[in-house]
């Protein structure tokens, strides 16, 4: 009788499929990042156009600051983290991802530019101009009411103007053309990094929305860290640093929001079990599912009867319980048992000492039996048997013979040769 599930051939098919499949999986888990992306021309960190942030994004990474791009609504973080709204669209898009968060400290950058995609390349700009100054102000209004926004001429760079700043040294210059500012407002803004037109970086002192955030920062001008900003050591290190004292020397994690660019994903389990590289997973379970179901097919009707018979009697009981001991992979520990029972049953019976070492007891039945006439020396025939039992691979044939020896030693023993 056939007691396999699977035949051979299905049993191949789902190990071929299982190990292609974890090897699929393993390198999908290594070239995610590669292999899956959302591009775009916009303003958000899946953006290689000039005015994108992916290259922030690398930047901290590089760093070994904790970056994750985030795009829950709500969750999903840690109280040491630091959420950062980069450019976000609306008001609603930032008091989304804000309200809710509890984090020690949050950055939002003020947008600047609008932007259309390259006709020759979707993932560049094509063209580009300052957004409309009301959308900017409504977005600042949210922040703090009584702040203005500061827009200079085109014609001028942040070399033009001499920063001051709080928080650290500036040991390199910015670079950005048309700085866009915020005007003072003592008493809504603690100025971080300023120059004598306005702020550049800031500190909220009042707000009714960010009560739950230990300190939420501003910027100003997103073009510090936008792709093509980054070109500029001083840029990279300025953000280095804001980004390190935001973060209490790097504490915490950096949660870079995209729910506010319109990249929100609830998490949903059912979703991810159809997303790479998850839907491997789920291919791989479909398909032993039906590999299970179609073996099974051969198993209905009338259980298959088993040619082996069952007798009555001794002799069949303790074949069966041999044969059971042996595929349970008990062989060593019956030799044993049977080599230490038959010992002490010849010892017992021709009364040897009591309390003597194995070794010592051995060497006392061999002199008992040289005095008999006996073939067979106990030491031998019990270190064989031991041997067998200490053995790396049980002989189960030269198990047999060394307890057909170690039955003749004592009946010689008890008995006699004849």
């Amino acid at each position: 009788m056939n007691d396999r599930v699977f035949s051979r051939r299905t049993l191949m098919w789902l190990l071929v499929i299982g190990v292609l499949s974890f090897v699929g999986a393993f390198v999908a888990s290594i070239y995610q990042d590669k292999i899956v992306q959302l591009t775009s021309f916009g303003a958000n960190s899946y953006s290689e156009s000039a005015v994108g942030h992916k290259a922030f994004v690398k930047l901290l990474q590089k760093m070994n600051f904790r970056t994750r791009v985030s795009r829950e609504i709500r969750g999903g973080f840690n109280f040491s983290d630091a959420k950062l709204v980069i450019e976000p669209q609306s008001v609603s898009g930032l008091s989304g991802t804000l309200n809710g968060f509890s984090g020690v400290g949050s950055l939002i950058v003020l947008p600047k530019w609008d932007v259309r995609p390259d006709p020759k390349n979707s993932r560049w700009v094509g063209e580009m101009e300052l957004r409309n100054s009301d959308q900017v102000q409504s977005i600042l209004n949210y922040v703090g009411n009584g702040l203005n926004l500061v827009r200079n001429d085109t014609t001028l760079t942040a070399e033009n103007f001499t920063w001051d700043s709080e928080l650290f040294p500036l040991d390199q210059q910015l670079s950005v053309l048309a700085p866009q500012l915020i005007a003072d407002n003592p008493g809504v803004l603690r100025p971080l990094v300023y120059n004598d037109q306005g702020v550049l970086l800031a500190e909220v002192i009042r707000s009714d929305f960010f009560y739950d955030i230990d300190r939420t920062w501003v910027l100003s001008d997103p073009d510090i860290l936008s792709n093509h900003g980054l070109d500029n050591g001083g840029n990279a290190a300025f953000m280095i640093r804001v980004i390190d004292a935001l973060t209490h020397g790097r504490a915490g994690g950096v949660i870079i929001d995209e729910t506010s660019h319109g990249y929100a994903a609830e998490p949903s389990l059912w979703q991810k079990m159809f997303e790479f590289p998850f839907a491997v997973v789920t291919l791989l379970a479909a398909v032993s599912v039906f590999f299970l179901a179609w073996s099974s097919f051969s198993r209905f009707g009338a259980p298959d009867k088993d040619e082996k018979k069952y007798q009555a009697g001794k002799e069949f009981l303790i074949g069966n319980t041999a044969e059971l001991l042996a595929f349970g992979g008990h062989g060593a520990l019956m030799l044993k048992q049977y080599t230490d029972r038959t010992l002490q049953s010849v010892a017992a019976k021709l009364h040897a000492p009591k309390n003597m070492e194995t070794y010592e007891l051995l060497e006392w039945l061999d002199r008992v039996g040289f005095a008999r006439g006996t073939d067979l020396r106990g030491h031998d025939v019990i270190r064989a048997a031991e041997d067998l039992c200490n053995a790396n691979t049980f002989n189960v044939l030269a198990a047999i013979r060394a307890a057909q020896n170690i039955h003749r030693w004592k009946q010689e023993m008890l008995y006699g040769t004849g």
